[in-house]
């Protein structure tokens, strides 16, 4: 199985690390790549760029080797639909079983993507646990919700798994507030970060 866990990473931190780490352990999965958009459509604009993102993400997995990245969707340009990347992404990894990794967040909203109806036909779909309020409903029309592993391995797309990874904390939007305020970002960012941010 492949992972793909996509984000804005503006900036990447320990949250996104080591819930990725932690996936891939639970998972069993073979390989995983963190795939940060060039234009995120579902929010605002990013405070960093492409290169200082990808930079950034290059520096945090010289710590996480078990990670990889996917660069495509900022090399394409544009507005990021994952619909799009994904058929690109089932394509390449024929032989391959694709889980993608979202968070609870994104799964509230997600009949709001592109297309949403049709991810079921391409992967998988690993939600990530958050604090707070839970939505009332865990269900999707188009995927079936498990609890094995050992399905998701069976089967080649459609399943709707719900993480047992341990939830990390912390958000971009608060580590920006922090750098805003020239505050300690220790704990929160691998140190190669924390050195590249002090630089621009």
């Amino acid at each position: 199985m492949i992972g793909i866990y996509g984000g804005s990473f503006d900036p990447v931190h320990l949250g996104h690390l080591k819930t990725a780490t932690s996936i891939k352990n639970e998972l069993a999965i073979k390989r995983l790549f963190l795939l940060p958009c060039y234009e995120p459509v579902h929010k605002g604009s990013l405070k960093y760029s492409s290169d200082q993102r990808l930079k950034m993400l290059s520096l945090a997995i010289e710590d996480f080797s078990e990670l990889e990245i996917d660069k495509r969707e900022i090399l394409r340009g544009g507005s990021s639909y994952m619909i799009d990347t994904l058929k690109e992404l089932v394509e390449i990894h024929k032989e391959e079983t694709i889980c993608l990794i979202i968070g609870m967040d994104s799964f509230v909203n997600f009949k709001t993507w592109k297309q949403w109806d049709e991810f079921s036909k391409l992967v998988h779909m690993i939600i990530l646990p958050r604090n707070g309020d839970q939505p009332s409903h865990k269900n999707l029309d188009t995927f079936k919700i498990t609890d094995n592993i050992d399905q998701l391995r069976a089967k080649s797309n459609g399943l709707l798994y719900f993480s047992n990874a341990q939830l990390i904390d912390i958000s971009s939007s608060d580590i920006r507030g922090k750098i805003a305020g020239n505050q300690n970002l220790d704990n929160l960012m691998p140190s190669s970060v924390i050195n590249f941010l002090q630089k621009i």
